[in-house]
């Protein structure tokens, strides 16, 4: 149970510094200005990432309380292992730190999403997006499909003639929205499996299975 409780506590700890300064600057925050082409382009590692971290976290949070069970210790939350751990865990500690990860991860989601959710694709040295429509430009970049890359910018690349925009990522076919989907698919299954785990029944503790009085627990 132990590697579970510091995976889950190491892994919200670096997320959230991580998440709030790469929001800083997925939003333009810094002493120069930023191209809201190149914008973009943090917002797609910023939600990459958040998705990686959601995952995680789900997933360590439910190995955890499968642990849990089968320790019989009724533990429905890992610790903060910075403030805590098994013999000395505090509810509101264990539960606080977990809604701030989930309110973190939730917020962090959103707002990278929204930034990639401005996405065009455009011909790599393309003034125009090659359709309009984050959608329909990559159902476009597929069509036309891609035999000597780079073929696809994530966003307008080209300032003026010979001049690019800094930090503009490539759009990579099969790669670039291949490396999302698997992420977000990576966070839903650890989603659905801690919600599995959390609705089922916990098992007595070994106290009661062999019918001696269980002291009353706080439910973490």
């Amino acid at each position: 149970m132990q590697p579970f409780a510091r995976l889950w506590t190491w892994t919200g700890h670096a997320f959230i510094p991580l998440a709030i300064a790469w929001a800083y600057f997925a939003r333009g925050g810094g002493d120069t200005a930023v191209p809201a082409e190149a914008l973009i382009s943090r917002g797609y590692w910023g939600l990459l990432v958040s998705l990686g971290a959601a995952a995680l976290l789900a997933v360590t949070w439910a190995l955890y309380v499968r642990a849990a069970r089968r320790n019989r210790s009724g533990a429905r939350v890992p610790p903060n292992t910075t403030f805590e751990d098994e013999q000395n865990r505090s509810p509101l500690i264990s539960w606080t730190t977990a809604a701030v990860f989930v309110l973190m991860v939730a917020s962090a989601v959103t707002l990278f999403a929204v930034r990639y959710g401005d996405s065009r694709i455009h011909a790599w040295d393309g003034a125009k997006p090659i359709a309009d429509g984050f959608l329909s430009s990559r159902l476009e970049a597929y069509r036309l499909g891609c035999g000597n890359p780079p073929c696809f910018a994530i966003a307008k690349r080209i300032e003026s003639p010979g001049k690019p925009f800094a930090g503009v990522n490539e759009y990579v076919l099969y790669v670039s929205d291949g490396a999302l989907l698997i992420a977000a698919l990576a966070a839903l299954v650890g989603v659905v499996l801690l919600i599995v785990t959390l609705a089922k029944r916990r098992l007595p503790p070994p106290e009661t299975a062999r019918g001696l009085p269980q002291a009353e627990g706080w439910g973490s």
